[in-house]
């Protein structure tokens, strides 16, 4: 069972010698990122024995607090964070230093203080397209996506699609100004690629249906029991050959993935895109080579009950 997740001001220096590591967002109380690094630390341990000081926690920290939590964090022994909803946009207006796959990601889902500095980077590229291709068995070259979302999630997603050749990207957002802004950022640097955008409130069926798709969800919609689907559509009037994939995994069955399912399609949650985007982020804190096998065996250990 983990504990409860910390306010920033619930946040104490850590004793000498020990290492904090966390993910910060709101909600948190889904995460079990914890689960997941401790149970890799613990394999590096054998080891090298060091690696028992390091300490994985989440932190319940509202957008308005992230400045100040970066720099108390630091403060309290702190070297290493993940960043989720809704902190992987919003950090680029408090930190300067910045890796260039996250930049042209417009979104950081990692942090690590070192040179007395916090550097920002991006993992879930590679964590989506590891698991839609390892996993799913999707394969993105010449396909067509269409991505719900533009948040930080999707920012990354949608860059990674594009760079292995996706032959068309569609976003679907609910707010048109957001949406507008990934679309601007996605053309500045993909402008030969077919990639276009649509509200929920405004989208046309004939652009959607019986045709082809990856559906990624990258919005929040599903983490609580009495979310509704985020696609506006009826999952089975897409072509035969789409596919669907949740980045929520905790519930293991989203109402879109129980759509899928009953519209005979091939369907995963983001479990494993949690575990190769984790695993990836503690490489980059720690220096050593991190078993993904690990982090998923605690990962399913943990959500045995709905997986």
């Amino acid at each position: 069972m983990l504990p409860e997740p910390l306010s920033i001001d619930e946040v104490v220096p850590l004793s000498p010698g020990n290492v904090g590591l966390a993910v910060l967002g709101q909600p948190i109380g889904h995460s079990i990122s914890p689960l997941l690094h401790h149970a890799a630390l613990n394999k590096l341990a054998i080891k090298e024995c060091g690696f028992s000081l390091w300490h994985y926690g989440r932190i319940d920290i509202h957008p308005d607090q992230l400045g100040d939590g970066l720099e108390r964090l630091k403060e309290c022994g702190y070297t290493g964070l993940n960043l989720t909803i809704p902190h992987k946009v919003k950090v680029f207006d408090i930190i300067e230093n910045i890796d260039q796959e996250a930049v042209a990601m417009g979104a950081v889902n990692t942090l690590f203080y070192k040179s007395q500095k916090w550097v920002g980077y991006n993992t879930d590229g590679y964590g989506v397209s590891k698991a839609v291709s390892c996993h799913l068995g999707y394969q993105i070259k010449d396909s067509s996506v269409l991505i719900l979302g533009a948040g930080g999630a999707a920012r990354a997603a949608s860059v990674q699609f594009l760079r292995e050749g996706c032959r068309e990207l569609k976003i679907l957002n609910r707010s048109k100004e957001r949406m507008q802004s990934l679309l601007n950022l996605l053309n500045d640097r993909f402008g030969s690629a077919e990639v276009s955008g649509e509200t929920f409130d405004t989208v046309d069926a004939k652009h959607i249906l019986d045709r082809d798709w990856l559906i990624v969800n990258a919005t929040s919609s599903g983490l609580n029991k009495n979310d509704i689907s985020p696609f506006p559509f009826d999952l089975s009037l897409l072509g035969k050959g789409s596919a669907v994939y949740d980045m929520i995994y905790n519930p293991s069955k989203t109402k879109l993935l129980e759509e899928a399912e009953c519209a005979g399609l091939p369907f995963a949650n983001g479990l494993h895109m949690l575990v190769y985007q984790a695993a990836k982020a503690l490489e980059i804190w720690t220096g050593r080579e991190v078993c993904s096998e690990t982090m998923l065996q605690a990962a399913l250990g943990s959500l045995s009950d709905e997986l």
